[in-house]
């Protein structure tokens, strides 16, 4: 803890990214970090876990450290996926779709940047289109609609292979044919094509122009303050342009 807050100190920079998957998976060294950031008068972002709204303490300091908002992988909508994806943070203490975690954190102030994991074995392309509803009605600062993929050696991987689940003769980061967001699997209720329609769809909606001002106009998050604003005018027209230039890219090309 003592080296980390030695090099914020050592920083210029007054706005910072801790690199880390879940900054708050131990809350109590988490307080300490932001106890410890309180004075050195930064802004800050990293990534955490939904489950930060059980702990109000934990959330009131985050505001005074400077936490600006944080990624957080809600993942899915449906409690099955969550349960067989083994996401426990998630579905801690009931599970009632987010409303009340998103609220409280809508309270404090953060902004979110949503992330979600789409083609599941209970997905649907009607499933993905409220997920994208969730999305925009809760004004999320980003989101990323991110379509399944199993990794070489991961347990997922293996079940696809064992099930004759896996698509590009089962290396799709290899095969000529692969294409950036496509999916690279045979989903269970939906063919590969619906899949990588329906989340290709859910990006390009929730980063259009009418969405990005609707968005806008939340004045516990995105218009808190002009500097969460800026940070909200700046970066969501960036990931417009990304979801059109990168999908369908193939891999090793810009």
């Amino acid at each position: 803890m003592r080296e980390v807050v030695q090099e914020v100190e050592a920083q210029e920079r007054k706005f910072l990214f801790f690199v880390d998957d879940n900054i708050l998976a131990d809350h109590e060294a988490a307080k300490e970090l932001c106890r410890a950031l309180v004075p050195l008068k930064v802004r800050w972002v990293s990534q955490g876990s939904i489950d930060m709204t059980h702990d109000r303490e934990l959330m009131e300091l985050l505001v005074r450290s400077g936490c600006v908002g944080l990624v957080v992988g809600f993942e899915s909508l449906d409690q099955q996926c969550l349960r067989s994806m083994k996401k426990a943070p998630n579905i801690r203490g009931g599970f009632d779709g987010y409303q009340q975690q998103v609220e409280i954190i809508r309270d404090y102030g953060l902004q979110l940047w949503a992330a979600f994991t789409l083609g599941h074995d209970y997905d649907t392309p009607a499933s993905i289109e409220r997920t994208l509803e969730f999305a925009v009605e809760n004004k999320f600062c980003f989101a990323a609609f991110n379509i399944l993929v199993a990794y070489p050696n991961t347990p997922l991987y293996r079940k696809w292979q064992t099930e004759g689940r896996l698509l590009y003769d089962g290396k799709w980061w290899l095969h000529p044919e692969y294409r950036f967001n496509h999916a690279c699997f045979q989903p269970t209720l939906m063919s590969p094509d619906e899949l990588t329609e329906a989340c290709f769809k859910a990006r390009a909606s929730f980063n259009s122009i009418p969405s990005i001002i609707q968005r806008a106009f939340d004045f516990k998050t995105n218009m808190r303050s002009l500097y969460r604003l800026g940070i909200y005018a700046a970066y969501n027209p960036i990931f417009r342009k990304e979801v059109f230039k990168k999908h369908g890219m193939k891999f090793g090309l810009h």
